[in-house]
C-alpha cells in the first residue's frame, strides 16, 4: 500500500522534510516514483493551499485551552532554535531531530514526567507554530533505545507517520510508535499530548501483527478507543499519587486495552487487506497460543499442526513480526506469570506454583527467562509489590 501523504502537507514541505525522513526505509526512497503513485504529485497544488491555511491558524492555536491535569516536579522547559529543541527532546524521549517549519513563530514547551510503575508518562505542553519531529534511521543506528510510545492527544492535533502508515490524531485519539523504526510527527500548532514510554517487553507480546498497527489512529470518541482514552486520562490524573505496585497492575490492564483498541481499529479499517491469508493465519496462530499457553506441552510444532501449515511457514509468519513461535509462547507465559506475581490475590501462591501453572516445567529455566526478559528476578518483583 503506498504511503498516504497527510492532507495538510504542501509539496514544498513534503519534499524538504518528510521524504528525507523516510529515505532509508525502502531502498533509499519512499516508493514515490512510478505511474501507480503519480497521484501524489498531482495532489501537491491542493495540499500547498491547505498547508498555507494551516499556517494562518497558528496564532489561534496559541490560545489552546489546556487540560486541567497535574503537574510534576520533573519538568523540562524547551525553547530556542531547532538544535536546542533536538537536544532537549532527545534527553527526554529518544534521539530525535526537530525542524521548525516557520522559524518566525516562537516555539516553547513544558514537559512533565511521571513514573508509572515501569512505564513513564510524559506530558508535553507545546505552544507555537508548525514543527516536525523526526526519528531517522541514522539516529536509530546510534541509539540503544528500544521502547514503544503510546501517543494520546489531550488537546490539539498531530499526525504520526511510520511504516507507510499515517495517523491524523485529534483530541482524545491514540496511536502507537516503535522507537526502533523511523517515524515522523507533524504538529501544525500548539499541542498538549501524553506520551507513554513503554519498554518493549511490556507491549510486544500484546500486539498482534506489529507491522499493521503502528501509526494507526485509535478513535478516542467511540468503542474500545473511548474506554482506553478515558483510562489514559484517569491514569495521568492519578500518576503523581500512585505507588509503583499499584501502577504496574493498572498498566497491565491499560496496555491490554490499548492493544485491543488498535487491533480492533485495524480490522475495521483495513477490511480485506487485514484478512489476507498470511495475516489471518498469523492471528489464528496467536489466538491458539493464547488459549493453550498454560499447557506445558505447547510447542511450535503443535501450533503449526493446529493450523495445518508447515513449521517453515509458521516461522516465516512470526519472523515478519521480528519474533519466532517459541519466543512468542515464552513471552505470553512470562507476561501471565508477571501479572500473577503483581496480583495481591495471588500472594499465597509460591513463585514455583505460578510458573508451573503457566506452562513452565523447570523453575531454574523460568527464573533465567524472567530475569532476561524483565530485568529483575520474580522474587525481586514480588518483594517490590509487597
Amino acid at each position: 500500500m503506498p504511503y498516504q501523504i497527510p492532507s495538510w502537507i504542501s509539496a514544498q514541505l513534503f519534499v524538504r522534510y518528510v521524504r528525507p525522513t523516510y529515505g532509508g526505509l525502502r531502498n533509499g526512497n519512499l516508493r514515490s516514483n512510478g505511474p501507480k503513485n503519480l497521484h501524489f504529485w498531482n495532489q501537491f497544488a491542493i495540499l500547498r493551499e491547505r498547508y498555507d491555511a494551516e499556517r494562518a491558524n497558528v496564532e489561534e492555536g496559541a490560545g489552546m485551552k489546556l487540560s486541567k491535569l497535574p503537574r510534576s516536579d520533573d519538568v523540562v522547559r524547551v525553547s530556542g532554535d531547532a538544535a536546542q529543541w533536538s537536544r532537549a527532546l532527545s534527553s527526554v524521549f529518544v534521539d530525535l531531530e526537530v525542524e521548525q517549519l516557520d522559524p518566525r513563530q516562537k516555539l516553547t514547551s513544558q514537559i512533565h514526567r511521571y513514573p508509572f510503575g515501569d512505564l513513564t508518562f510524559i506530558r508535553a505542553v507545546t505552544r507555537g507554530g508548525a514543527h516536525l519531529v523526526k526519528r531517522t534511521d541514522a539516529l536509530i543506528q546510534q541509539s540503544n533505545d528500544n521502547v514503544f510510545f503510546i501517543g494520546f492527544m489531550l488537546a490539539g492535533d498531530a499526525t504520526l507517520s511510520q511504516d507507510e502508515h499515517c495517523a491524523e490524531l485529534h483530541s482524545g485519539d491514540i496511536a502507537i510508535l516503535d522507537s526502533t523504526r523511523a517515524y515522523a510527527i507533524f504538529v501544525p500548532r500548539s499541542l498538549d499530548a501524553l506520551w507513554v514510554s513503554v519498554p518493549r517487553y511490556r507491549l510486544e507480546g500484546r500486539l498482534h501483527a506489529l507491522s499493521d498497527i503502528l501509526a494507526q489512529r485509535i478513535d478516542g470518541s467511540t468503542g474500545a478507543g473511548h474506554i482506553a482514552s478515558s483510562m489514559l486520562r484517569a491514569a495521568l490524573e492519578e500518576a503523581p499519587r500512585m505507588q509503583s505496585s499499584q501502577a504496574n497492575r493498572i498498566a497491565n490492564h491499560l496496555l491490554d486495552l490499548v492493544s485491543l483498541s488498535v487491533v480492533g481499529r485495524v480490522e475495521t479499517t483495513h477490511g480485506d487487506r487485514a484478512t489476507t491469508y498470511s495475516t489471518s493465519m498469523l492471528r489464528r496462530a496467536q489466538e491458539y497460543i493464547e488459549l493453550n499457553v498454560d499447557d506445558e506441552e505447547l510447542s511450535p510444532e503443535k501450533v503449526a499442526s493446529a493450523q495445518n501449515v508447515s513449521m517453515r511457514y509458521i516461522n516465516k509468519l512470526f519472523a515478519r513480526e521480528g519474533t519466532s513461535v517459541a519466543r512468542w509462547i515464552r513471552i505470553r507465559r512470562l507476561e501471565r506469570c508477571r501479572m500473577d506475581l503483581e496480583n495481591p490475590a495471588m500472594a499465597s501462591r509460591t513463585i514455583s506454583e505460578i510458573a508451573y501453572s503457566h506452562g513452565f516445567g523447570n523453575i531454574s529455566s523460568f527464573n533465567r527467562a524472567f530475569r532476561s526478559h524483565f530485568g529483575l528476578s520474580p522474587r525481586t518483583l514480588r518483594n517490590q509489590d509487597g
